[in-house]
């Protein structure tokens, strides 16, 4: 009598797909294993948003690094600046843009942008790092006529405009 190995696999391999396709078991096991992936999915996906995930990606393609600063001591810190602009003093808001610029600076430095001064930081900005980079631009050329022009007029209209490209600078880069 001669026994044909591989029909007896074929046999075994029919069987045992015919059980795998049919049996309660697997389709039981099939399901909680769904259900187990779906809920590390949604597991991963919480994670990340809680993580804040936009400032990796954007460390990632672009190689900028968010500054290590308390939110509350940059809050703080604008509410001053914002306060200066509230006094109804030009000279305030002369102040308030540069306060602003300062702050700006630290920030630029701390992300790790080298220069010794905040035009050579800013130059330093590859396309791409910082959305906000042309409008924090702008406001440095009026920090600069500030410094530089003796009888340069600031309105508060004016000085709320520059303030605000600051505030998108910070909020960029994720102060407040």
């Amino acid at each position: 009598m001669e026994i044909d190995i591989f029909n007896i696999l074929y046999i075994i391999w029919q069987n045992l797909a015919q059980f795998l396709s049919n049996s309660f078991l697997v389709a039981a096991v099939k399901f909680f294993l769904f259900i187990y992936v779906v809920v590390l999915f949604i597991d991963i996906v919480l994670l990340l948003m809680l993580r804040g995930v936009s400032t990796d990606l954007k460390k990632a393609l672009f190689g900028a690094p968010r500054p290590l600063l308390l939110r509350s001591t940059a809050i703080s810190r604008f509410e001053k600046i914002l306060a200066r602009l509230k006094s109804g003093n030009p000279s305030q808001y002369k102040a308030a843009i540069l306060e602003a610029d300062a702050f700006a600076d630290e920030i630029l430095l701390g992300i790790g942008y080298k220069g010794a001064t905040m035009t050579e930081k800013l130059a330093g900005v590859r396309e791409g790092q910082l959305e906000t980079k042309n409008l924090l631009t702008e406001a440095h050329l009026v920090r600069n006529r500030i410094v530089h022009e003796i009888d340069f007029a600031l309105s508060r209209e004016e000085a709320e405009k520059w303030v605000a490209a600051y505030r998108a600078f910070f909020v960029e880069v994720e102060l407040f």
